[in-house]
C-alpha cells in the first residue's frame, strides 16, 4: 500500500514540477514550487527520513517561499520606478557616447 502512494506522490511531484516550468505567471510558479516541496517533505516522511522531511519543509517550502515572494515583490516595484534607467551596459554607453557627441547649435 505504502508503495503506491509513494509511487503517486512521485508523479505529482513530477507533474507539479512541469507545471511551475510552464506556468505563465511568476506568483503561480512560487505558489506550485512551494507546494511540490511541502509534497516532498511528505514524501520523505513516508520513506522513513523524518530529519529530511523536516529540512525540506523548514527550508524547501518556508524560507525559499519567503525568499521568492519577497523576489517578486521588489521586482515589481524596482520594475515602475527604474522606467527610465539604461536596461543594459550597452544602452548606458551609447547614452553616454551620444549626450558627448552631440554639439550644442547655436
Amino acid at each position: 500500500m505504502t508503495t503506491w502512494i509513494v509511487l503517486a506522490i512521485s508523479v505529482l511531484l513530477v507533474l507539479m514540477a512541469l507545471a511551475a516550468v510552464f506556468s505563465r505567471s511568476l506568483a503561480s510558479a512560487v505558489i506550485i514550487l512551494s507546494t511540490l516541496s511541502l509534497f516532498a517533505a511528505l514524501l520523505f516522511v513516508l520513506v522513513a527520513a523524518p530529519d529530511v522531511a523536516i529540512t525540506e519543509a523548514a527550508i524547501g517550502s518556508a524560507l525559499t517561499t519567503v525568499v521568492f515572494v519577497l523576489a517578486l515583490y521588489r521586482t515589481r516595484n524596482a520594475a515602475c520606478a527604474d522606467d527610465d534607467a539604461p536596461k543594459n551596459a550597452a544602452d548606458e554607453s551609447s547614452a553616454v557616447t551620444r549626450s558627448t557627441l552631440e554639439v550644442p547649435r547655436a
